[in-house]
């Protein structure tokens, strides 16, 4: 019993009792921020939706159930199949309801089995979810739709589609390589595009955003501006958003033959460092941004040398280059989303099958969405803002009591909890959330 015991501190300013270790038979939970992810999944109607939707699947596991297990489990700080067994001990499975949790083996066969069926009802189920969203804080009117992608290092040897191609961070180590859309006012995850790592940057990019903009002017947004980087860039790109009337910044990859599309340089006047030329390459404007810096060579003689150049093209008309170049850099904001769902654990594990991890990231497109409502739509202040790994730390993993008497199940936090009042009010705003009833 020696080694329960944490010996007396008298060296400190305070109680210098020691500690000693003990267990309990009551059921602790340090998951009952979770309550917010139930509150939002039924309010949202997203179990009697994928109910409805796989109604013919077979197997033990309902399909609504395990999408909601790994959503859970991104939130709760898991990326592994094998973290699943963590939900079995730690109170989770009684603030969800659920009978018993599914062991990896068991979810992995699922991944492989559900992936053909399942990948394009999560796409339509983001896409959902992303409008009951708007229907509580409004409508974009303008919109930018930020297309990017990313790659997921992959190691050993049975992982489908881990292939060698675009790694920045590891070139020449097999990776995925899939496609992500987001909204860049808003912030919401309209969808995610999974491919093995072989892919271009702009396999089948054309016909997922014709698909994009085809929604977003079907929810009611009026103006859509599309901002993507150099690796979308042909000319089928631009006939494409031609086409669609859209408008679009476009980065160009700096070859020679743009540079001799371009005229004369002109000397900002608020930057003396920067200069600007323009042009046209199939039929849109070509902007582009130089920034110089004066040298002096060995013989004392001065001369200004290029350091940085930018090419953006754009249909807008009258647009100075210094703007589209800001423009475009704006975007750069879906950096920092592709950066949260990396937080949330998203890619993080992968199978030995095609469409699973299609349905994996599928999974990790949902979750990173209601976790954006979430925030959004229930919490106040700098929680509207904050990233996934603080909301996991300080009110996700919220520590809690489970009880029961007279039958009635009870989740007790302590009053003094800093954010027991943040979180009460979060329960009755997600409440709010109306989804519109099931057709028959």
């Amino acid at each position: 019993m020696r080694n329960h015991v944490i010996p007396s501190r008298p060296h400190v300013q305070g109680s210098a009792a020691p500690l000693r270790l003990r267990h309990s038979a009551g059921e602790l939970t340090d998951g009952a921020g979770l309550l917010l992810l139930r509150r939002a999944w039924d309010a949202l109607g997203i179990g009697g939706w994928l109910d409805a939707k796989t109604a013919g699947q077979s197997g033990r596991y309902r399909a609504s159930l395990m999408v909601e297990l790994w959503v859970a489990l991104l939130l709760y700080g898991g990326g592994w199949m094998d973290d699943l067994k963590l939900f079995s001990s730690r109170g989770i499975r009684r603030l969800f309801g659920w009978r018993s949790v599914p062991d990896p083996t068991t979810f992995g066969r699922w991944l492989r089995r559900g992936g053909p069926v399942l990948v394009p009802l999560l796409d339509e189920l983001v896409w959902r979810v992303v409008q009951l969203r708007w229907q509580a804080v409004g409508v974009p009117r303008r919109l930018t739709l930020l297309l990017d992608s990313t790659a997921s290092v992959r190691y050993g040897a049975k992982q489908a589609g881990a292939e060698v191609g675009y790694n920045p961070k590891k070139p020449g180590r097999p990776s995925h390589h899939p496609l992500l859309a987001f909204a860049a006012e808003s912030g919401d995850c309209l969808g995610v595009r999974w491919r093995a790592g072989s892919a271009h940057t702009a396999e089948g990019a054309a016909e997922w955003i014709r698909a994009l903009v085809h929604r977003l002017r079907g929810a009611g947004v009026e103006k859509i501006a599309l901002r993507l980087d150099k690796g979308f860039f042909s000319k089928e790109m631009v006939s494409t958003l031609e086409e669609l009337d859209v408008t679009y910044y476009l980065k160009v990859t700096n070859w020679a033959w743009v540079r001799a599309a371009l005229g004369p340089a002109r000397r900002s006047s608020k930057d003396l460092e920067l200069w600007t030329r323009s042009g046209t390459l199939y039929g849109a404007r070509l902007l582009s941004v130089e920034r110089r810096r004066k040298v002096t060579d060995d013989l004392g003689l001065e001369h200004w040398e290029t350091t940085d150049r930018s090419h953006v093209l754009t249909n807008v008309e009258a647009v100075h280059a210094l703007t589209a170049w800001r423009r475009y850099n704006t975007g750069a904001v879906v950096e920092d989303r592709i950066k949260e769902l990396g937080e949330l654990g998203v890619g993080r594990t992968a199978v030995d099958d095609l469409a699973g991890n299609a349905l994996l990231w599928s999974l990790g497109a949902l979750a990173y969405e209601l976790l954006h409502v979430v925030r959004t739509t229930a919490l106040q202040g700098s929680w509207k803002r904050a990233q996934p790994g603080r909301l996991r730390s300080w009110l996700f993993r919220l520590p809690a009591k489970l009880t029961v008497h007279a039958r009635k199940h009870y989740v007790q936090l302590r009053r003094e909890e800093p954010l027991r009042r943040d979180f009460l009010r979060a329960l009755r705003r997600l409440d709010r959330l109306r989804a519109p009833p099931l057709a028959a």
